[in-house]
């Protein structure tokens, strides 16, 4: 069956104009985000991400958490078709993701409760006349996030939660969600836009690293919120606060750090 995928590539432009507004609302320098993460990094990296460049995955997670943001919400989409022959039946797809059939190709797009009620889903495919333009949906993301924020500063102290990317689990997890699709090598290759089957191969054995772009446009294929997709250690620390209040969030359970621990942390120093 021969289906386009709605894919995204980072609007870095956009990506440039959320950091640096995130930057002034929180009032803060190059060299003081800089010391945020579980390594220093230098500003002059800071810099290049207000000009559009693109973290490392653990870097943009712990950015994520600073400014209280989503990985979903705070990338923007340039989407565009990608093509490619798939195993599965158009069946196999929930009806909100089927966006028409043009030429004998099926148009999958991400889903969520927003869009199925600006667009009204219906249960059977519908045909379209021309090819559906994917800059409709320059803007979507999954509304609402698993993020829950507790403030843990104390005496202008703070519990940081820095955030490591599991390789292994991640690339299980994923690869259990493609095998639904039975997607196979040659096919993600085209999706991802990858070079060869090879980086494929070498994801599966965790030779190379999964990156922010991998994750995102597989979180629209798959119709997953981006942290769905990857398993995430934490690192934590205890240090001087940037500002004061400061809300750093704690992934999914926030409940286990409670008020004593927070003040036996500052006390242990």
């Amino acid at each position: 069956m021969k289906v386009k995928f709605l894919v995204p590539e980072i609007d870095k432009v956009r990506w440039a104009e959320k950091f640096k507004e995130e930057l002034s609302i929180f009032k803060l320098k190059s060299k003081e985000l800089s010391e945020i993460g579980a390594e220093t990094i230098c500003p002059q990296r800071i810099n290049k991400y207000k000009n559009g460049a693109i973290p490392k995955i653990d870097t943009f997670l712990t950015i994520c958490r600073f400014f209280t943001s989503s990985p979903d919400v705070i990338l923007s989409a340039n989407p565009k078709w990608m093509e490619c022959e798939i195993n599965c039946k158009i069946e196999d797809f929930p009806p909100e993701r089927v966006f028409g059939v043009f030429q004998d190709t099926y148009y999958i797009v991400p889903s969520d409760k927003a869009y199925e009620r600006k667009y009204n889903y219906v249960t059977f495919v519908r045909r379209l006349r021309e090819e559906p333009d994917p800059s409709q949906y320059s803007d979507f993301h999954f509304y609402g996030t698993k993020y829950d924020s507790y403030e843990s500063v104390v005496k202008g102290k703070i519990i940081y939660h820095i955030p490591y990317v599991n390789g292994e689990k991640t690339s299980k997890k994923i690869f259990s969600f493609l095998d639904e699709y039975k997607f196979s090598d040659k096919q993600l290759t085209i999706l991802l836009d990858l070079n060869n089957t090879q980086s494929i191969t070498n994801r599966r054995n965790n030779k190379t690293e999964w990156t922010i772009s991998d994750i995102y446009k597989l979180s629209w294929i798959l119709n997953k919120p981006f942290e769905d997709l990857i398993e995430i250690d934490f690192h934590e620390e205890t240090r001087e606060s940037l500002f004061n209040p400061i809300v750093f969030l704690e992934h999914y359970v926030p409940e286990l750090i409670s008020d004593d621990t927070d003040e036996n942390s500052v006390q242990s120093e």
